[in-house]
Formats: C-alpha cells, structure tokens, sequence
C-alpha cells in the first residue's frame, strides 16, 4: 500500500489537477502485497472540461469518480490528499449520480430516480461545480439512454453561466463522437489486455475512447452458467455484423449519386420472364411438387 500524500495547492483558480491520485478507502482495503493503480485527473475551464471515460465493467471507472470526489473533499477541508500533486480550485458543490436506486414507496422506478436525481444537479450548476456521472440512461431502452446522455453532455459543454468540471462515465461508447463535435470534451478510457480470451484489467486512465465494454467475460467471471455465456457470445456476434452490415449501407447512401440513372423498364430479358412466371404463381394453392417443378422452371429460365 502506498503512503504517498500530500497537501494540495488551493488557489483561486479554474483548474483541477490530481496526480497519481488514489481511492483512500478502497487502497486501505487491498490484500497485503497489492498496490491500488493512480490515476491523473486534469480538469479546467477553456481546454478540458469534460472527460468522457469509457471502459468495461469492473476496470475502475465509477472507482476513479469516487476517489476524485474524495480528494476535493478532504482538499476543501485543509486535509492531506491520496496524490503524489493536487491543485484544487475552490469547489463550491460536488454533485454525483451514480448507483441504482428506486423509491417504489412513492411510486418512482429506478429509473425515475435516475432522471430525478440527474435533473436536480442540471438545474443547480455553477461555475466551480464538481460533476460526477455514472452510467446516465442505462435504466431504459438503449437509443432513449444515449439520446438522454448525448443531451445532457452537450448541455453541460454548452451551458450559458456554467462551465461545471465533469466526469462522465458510460457504456455508450458512441458518446466518444461528441469529442470531435466540441472543444472542451476529451475521451479518456480504462485500459484492459485481452489475453487468450481473457480480460486483465490495467485500471488505467489513458486518453482515448474505448469500443468494447466486456461485459459477457464479467458474466462469466461472476459465475454464469457456461450454455449462457456461449450463447451470448454468439448473439453478440451476430449483433454485431447486423451493426456492420447496416453502417455499410448507410455509408452507401451518403455517396454522390450517379447522373447516369438506368431507365425504369430496362431489364434483363431473363429477368423479366422471371418476373412473369413468379406473378403467375399463386402461393395459396400451389402444393409443395408444383412448387418444386416451378423453382426447377425458373432456375432453368435463368441459365
């Protein structure tokens, strides 16, 4: 377990900056001989105010929030800090969504909860807000959960008086194309290897977004059932060319479109007496023989 800590610099400044900062909590909790990983965290108002950090499960994501949620704490309150460097603007709220929750007493679902929670921190933001989101959206369908997401990142870039430090944590890795779109967000994510199908995780913060959330090898880290954890992998598969298959073609549609357009009745002739012997056909009473003798007739006529 490292000792290192030290007295943070707090300035009147737009800057946070944290090095090599550790969870105090988690680190005191670590088996003998293991060392809890540091991270870097840079935050400020003109060049990075947001960072988008994906990652799969159990890589460190929702740790690193929390221990940066710590160090401005115990740096607010004139502590010593788990870093080897801290510099720490005046901080004046730390807001956090993170976790699962319902109040079904009150008839709100997890997910009301979430929205709740979400809206109250997007309606109390100031200028040396600390903000810290985990996993925005994931309590709903998947394309409302990163409309929801991709909404509230661009309100927090774009708020009129309010430029709040963020950390954004999610699975909606298509949130990493608001990097390209907006000055102030960067994509960072938690590092993983995969080594002959197995996934170690580094638990490091390193800049760039990740594809891969692996979720299916932390089910089966969990204990999943073997027959489940193959099948998912082959839905995923599938899935997956499904998703490549159709941004394929939506590629294919942004192309220039020819100015040579062939005319609406040019056709093979074998083609056209296809067509013919296909209408002809009535499929509510032709039995299974005639149905063959017809397939055997076409495939002829295309010969």
């Amino acid at each position: 377990m490292s000792n290192r800590y030290c007295l943070p610099k707090l300035a009147d400044s737009d800057t946070l900056e944290i090095k090599e900062g550790r969870h105090p909590v988690i680190e005191r909790q670590l088996a003998a001989g293991d060392n809890y990983v540091p991270n870097d965290i840079y935050l400020d108002h003109e060049r990075q105010q947001i960072l988008i950090i994906t990652g799969p499960n159990m890589a460190g994501k929702s740790a690193l929030l929390r221990q940066t949620a710590l160090i401005v704490l115990m740096a607010q309150m004139g502590s010593f800090v788990p870093a080897t460097y801290a510099r720490i603007g005046l901080i004046d709220k730390v807001f956090t969504r993170v976790g699962a929750s319902d109040n079904l007493s009150k008839g709100e679902s997890t997910f009301m909860v979430e929205m709740t929670e979400t809206a109250s921190i997007l309606n109390n933001l100031s200028d040396r807000s600390l903000v810290l989101m985990d996993e925005i959206g994931r309590g709903t369908s998947t394309y409302d959960g990163i409309s929801i997401a991709w909404s509230i990142v661009e309100y927090l870039h774009q708020h009129p008086s309010a430029r709040a430090k963020t950390l954004f944590a999610t699975h909606y890795h298509e949130l990493n194309q608001l990097a390209s779109d907006f000055p102030r967000i960067k994509n960072f994510n938690v590092s993983v290897k995969e080594v002959e199908n197995k996934v170690i995780f580094m638990r490091t913060l390193k800049e760039g977004g990740s594809e891969h959330s692996f979720g299916i090898h932390v089910a089966q880290m969990a204990g999943m059932p073997n027959p489940i954890v193959l099948r998912a992998s082959e839905i995923m598969t599938h899935l997956e060319k499904d998703k490549a298959l159709q941004e394929k073609k939506d590629k294919l549609k942004d192309l220039p479109k020819s100015n040579a357009q062939l005319h609406l009745f040019e056709m093979d002739p074998k083609l056209a007496e296809a067509k013919k012997l296909l209408e002809e056909l009535d499929i509510n009473t032709i039995s299974p023989i005639e149905a063959l003798l017809k397939l055997h007739e076409l495939k002829k006529k295309m010969e």
